[in-house]
């Protein structure tokens, strides 16, 4: 199995603004960008504490996001690597000079009024990226608490979404909360359009286009993920990839399956939910059905955020299959008919 290409930004990528992120003594409040940005900026954050000499802890919420960072920074720095947990499993208990917690609008505002006793508290948020609305903080919730973190926007560069694919967000999403300033730092990076593909209802249609993108973008140092909403989905498709004969990886929330919490290793096709690849990035997305995104947002456990989430995971090319036409996102997709 080809594993996924873990390539972490190198220090000199981040922008100035980005890089003074790194050098901030004050604990800091962090928005702007997408999930895997503000990641890739709180990771270099901890590698930057970690040679410092300083004990340094990064948390965030999901096993599978945790494995996916440590795989991340292994290379660069296995000391760091380490100090990376989930916020329940590797809840502190006791001092640090300082515990980052990335995508911290997915833990309840209780759990941090907790962890603060142990260290000084940054973090990374975002209201347009929360996925559970019943255990969630606020982001103005987080200010009031940490009053005195200083706060960081970084909406100058992604290292995932161009800038095509942004302007469908902004559209798409039009709760999400995507300047133009964002936009507009995106000019050299505009990338392709997202493409949405006409089934016209036909599953067999939508199964093959799936298994030609997958082989136009398959190589070794370029990741695709498809993702869907629910575990069902998970398993509808990975019955359609077995049958196509890739090898790939997959991981939705199942303890007798995944014991652990996460899959034992990325490979460079991976499928799992929206909720489980937030944070992650991939070269190119893959979203089925993209059509149901009108009818199932605000219903049972998925909301726009889901989508919005997935959509921005990719970094070069965004395909949409979906039953039928979508007139309102025309001016901002190729659309083909399949």
């Amino acid at each position: 199995m080809a594993g996924y290409y873990f390539n972490l930004p190198a220090i000199n990528q981040l922008t100035f603004s980005q890089q003074v992120v790194l050098n901030e003594t004050r604990p800091i409040a962090l928005s702007g960008g997408t999930c895997f940005s503000r990641n890739i900026v709180m990771l270099w954050r901890h590698i930057h504490n970690i040679r410092a000499g300083k004990r340094s802890l990064l948390l965030t919420y999901s096993t599978h996001l945790k494995q996916y960072l440590r795989s991340c920074c292994e290379p660069v720095d296995k000391v760091a690597a380490q100090n990376i947990g989930t916020c329940l499993k590797n809840r502190p208990h006791y001092q640090w000079d300082e515990i980052l917690v990335v995508e911290a609008q997915d833990m309840p505002i209780e759990y941090y009024e907790e962890i603060k006793q142990y260290g000084n508290v940054s973090y990374s948020c975002d209201d347009s990226a929360i996925l559970y609305p019943d255990h969630c903080s606020q982001q103005v919730e987080l200010r009031k608490l940490f009053h005195t973190n200083v706060p960081y926007i970084i909406p100058d560069r992604n290292f995932e979404a161009n800038q095509h694919i942004m302007e469908f967000a902004k559209q798409a999403f039009p709760y999400a909360v995507i300047t133009q300033q964002t936009i507009k730092c995106l000019a050299n990076n505009v990338g392709e359009m997202p493409v949405l593909y006409i089934t016209n209802g036909d599953s067999s249609k939508q199964n093959d286009a799936i298994v030609s993108i997958i082989k136009s973008f398959y190589t070794y140092n370029s990741n695709i993920g498809i993702l869907v909403p629910w575990k069902n989905d998970v398993l509808y498709f990975e019955k359609i990839l077995d049958d196509a004969g890739f090898m790939f990886s997959i991981y939705y929330p199942d303890k007798q399956r995944f014991p652990n919490g996460c899959t034992n290793s990325f490979s460079t096709i991976h499928l799992t939910t929206f909720k489980c690849a937030k944070g992650i990035g991939f070269d190119t997305v893959i979203i089925p059905n993209f059509h149901k995104y009108t009818e199932i947002c605000g219903t049972f456990n998925i909301n726009w955020q889901d989508y919005y989430v997935a959509c921005t995971s990719a970094g070069q090319n965004l395909y949409l299959l979906s039953d039928y036409e979508l007139p309102q996102l025309d001016s901002i997709i190729d659309k083909q008919y399949l």
